[in-house]
């Protein structure tokens, strides 16, 4: 292993000449044990950077270098880490899905399943991850969207429970006048949160990284649990002007849209993929590629996504520059993914892939090889006993996830266990290696063949030669709901 400047080996984009730490072989490898691993005696303890996106789905390079929005940093990342390439959401929505997450309880366990369902009014006595390790003499600081863009104890957790400090987000910066150009007070695209475009405030993600930055520079006489949420690429999707340059109107790439693609899905699929349906409504009326319309709109999302990745790279290099990444484990997610026109949806909210597979990325040096890819399907909900197994604390019993520590180790390890998403109560969607089942209250289904269908476009629940595909997947589906 070529051996640089430290251990992670992650170039920095931002800044030329930067470089982050390669894995030494000579660190401990972590055990992976049912009470978490054991820090080696007289080793530090990990400080853990927690990064969460917003609304990110794979269309992304780090995914493939075909597609078009440009991730530099999120695949300097997985080049140095380990990269879930099968990482999916809880709930394709804010709130619940980082409920999940930061309780480690699925929604059957903690009633959670709209963005309504707040954490402390649905689980109030629950110890968040942050404060899990705040009880285990950890420093817990953040800023940005880590609970919801809500600020104070209803949207998100009250003061002190989670973290020893933090900083809300502040309001979007909003133009007088949309951008998207739409005025009429009666069309919801005129209201500040369905904007898009050139953006030329100053962006909020930008507040968050100055003050995780200012964290990263002070001196730290306590291991660090460092939250840092990014909102972009959430509505309203802006950037600045010059990283739309990269995303030429002429040129934007949209997803293939097939004709009658929601005619074999059952009323409750088609019901999510409506969810704001005045999306696609109003931009597909406007003039191509003026303000309004939705190719702006899709270089928008591209263009805003490109930001979050710059700000990925901004806190990874300020990370290296303090000399502290070779005792960091980095955990980087977005809540949830979002459509892009196809299956005739501009929202999450639904059960499909792309509303539901995202970025996931640990690096955690020492543990399995720098550019590993796991191939098999895995929860966000996997994130809290992951992080305390490779911080060495205590095993937390009541949580719903597992630790994904042994296929950071041995990506090619049987593991039989799906992905399991949920939009609501008794809809689910089971994601095996090959295969996305999706199961409604009603008992209507869906099931798609993603070797050979990887846009979803034809359900082949009503076929009677996948019946035992189905019957293996519905084994995996949440016995019980949460009130």
């Amino acid at each position: 292993m070529e051996q640089v400047k430290n251990n992670c080996g992650i170039r920095a984009n931002l800044m030329p000449g930067k470089f982050f730490p390669l894995f030494f072989a000579a660190i401990f490898m972590l055990s992976c044990s049912s009470e978490g691993n054991k820090n080696p005696a007289g080793k530090a303890p990990p400080h853990i950077l927690f990064i969460a996106i917003d609304d990110m789905n794979d269309w992304t390079t780090l995914f493939d270098e075909h597609n078009p929005i440009q991730t530099p940093n999120l695949k300097r990342l997985a080049e140095h880490g380990t990269f879930f390439t099968r990482g999916y959401s809880v709930v394709p929505a804010c709130t619940p899905s980082r409920t999940a997450i930061l309780t480690g309880y699925s929604p059957q366990t903690s009633g959670s399943y709209r963005n309504q369902d707040f954490l402390r009014d649905v689980v109030p006595d629950a110890v968040t991850l942050p404060a899990y390790f705040r009880q285990h003499g950890y420093v817990a600081k953040g800023a940005g969207k880590i609970f919801t863009h809500f600020n104070g104890a209803r949207g998100g957790d009250p003061a002190g429970r989670s973290f020893d400090e933090f900083q809300g987000m502040p309001q979007i910066r909003s133009p007088e006048t949309n951008y998207n150009g739409y005025t009429d007070e009666a069309n919801p695209l005129s209201r500040p949160w369905f904007d898009w475009g050139e953006h030329t405030h100053k962006l909020i993600d930008i507040d968050m990284a100055e003050y995780v930055e200012g964290v990263m520079e002070q001196e730290w006489e306590k291991p660090m649990f460092l939250a840092a949420g990014i909102f972009r690429p959430h509505l309203p999707f802006y950037a600045p002007p010059e990283t739309f340059d990269r995303y030429p109107i002429a040129e934007v790439r949209t997803p293939p849209p097939p004709g009658g693609d929601l005619n074999d899905v059952p009323p409750i699929g088609r019901e999510m993929a409506h969810t704001e349906h005045f999306q696609i409504e109003y931009t597909m009326q406007a003039e191509p590629g003026s303000p309004g319309s939705y190719q702006k709109l899709v270089q928008s999302y591209q263009a805003s996504a490109d930001f979050a990745d710059q700000m990925v790279g901004r806190l990874i290099d300020k990370l290296e520059e303090t000399g502290r990444a070779d005792n960091t484990i980095i955990v980087l997610w977005a809540d949830h993914g979002y459509h892009l026109g196809d299956k005739g949806s501009l929202v999450k909210f639904t059960l499909w892939e792309k509303a539901n597979l995202v970025p996931f990325i640990i690096v955690a040096p020492g543990v399995g090889v720098p550019g590993t890819r796991v191939d098999q399907p895995v929860s966000l909900l996997d994130i809290y006993p992951t992080l305390i197994d490779l911080a060495g604390l205590p095993q937390k019993k009541d949580l719903d996830g597992l630790s994904l520590v042994p296929l950071m180790k041995n990506p090619d390890m049987q593991w039989d266990r799906p992905a399991i998403m949920t939009m609501g109560k008794g809809n689910h969607a089971i994601r095996t290696k090959r295969w996305r089942y999706i199961r409604y209250n009603d008992g209507t289904e869906e099931l798609y063949d993603h070797e050979n269908d990887p846009w979803e476009w034809t359900n082949l629940a009503g076929d009677p030669r996948f019946e035992q595909v189905i019957a293996s997947h519905k084994k995996w589906l949440p016995d019980l709901e949460g009130e």
